[in-house]
């Protein structure tokens, strides 16, 4: 395959088809009543799924970039999904909490994110689905030089 084939590239359609499911959901939030953006919905699932954690930590593990993290943060914060709490580690860094408020919306979000990856994953079997998924973590471990 030629590298510069750019509907056939890995990445491109990789990135492509990324893009196609975030766009799929962000419309099944909208469409489903919530006043959610899917960026504020990745970051509530890990500032669940990892509770304490700094802002650093999660730009990290989401790999965005400090200003795009903080914008999202704040805009979570606003809406009372989040709170920000001192560091049990540091007291001067603030972790990130999500709220009582963010945990009852995540539980009423998460029928429309498995619905909608249902859909995106219509027609696969479970072997090929196993293979994708192997194929990008070889991926991306190679990209980390694992």
């Amino acid at each position: 395959m030629n590298v510069f084939d750019h509907e056939g590239n890995f990445g491109h359609m990789l990135g492509r088809t990324s893009r196609a499911m975030l766009n799929m959901l962000q419309k099944q939030f909208r469409r489903a009543g919530f006043d959610i953006t899917v960026e504020q919905w990745t970051l509530l699932v890990n500032i669940r799924n990892a509770s304490g954690g700094s802002q650093q930590q999660l730009a990290e593990r989401v790999y965005l970039d400090k200003t795009t993290i903080a914008r999202v943060v704040a805009g979570l914060e606003k809406k009372g999904l989040i709170r920000r709490a001192v560091s049990r580690d540091d007291a001067r860094q603030k972790s990130l909490v999500i709220t009582r408020r963010g945990t009852d919306l995540l539980a009423r979000l998460k029928p429309v994110a498995l619905a909608s990856q249902q859909q995106a994953l219509a027609g696969l079997d479970p072997g090929q689905l196993s293979i994708c998924r192997e194929v990008l973590q070889q991926v991306y471990g190679s990209i980390l030089g694992q």
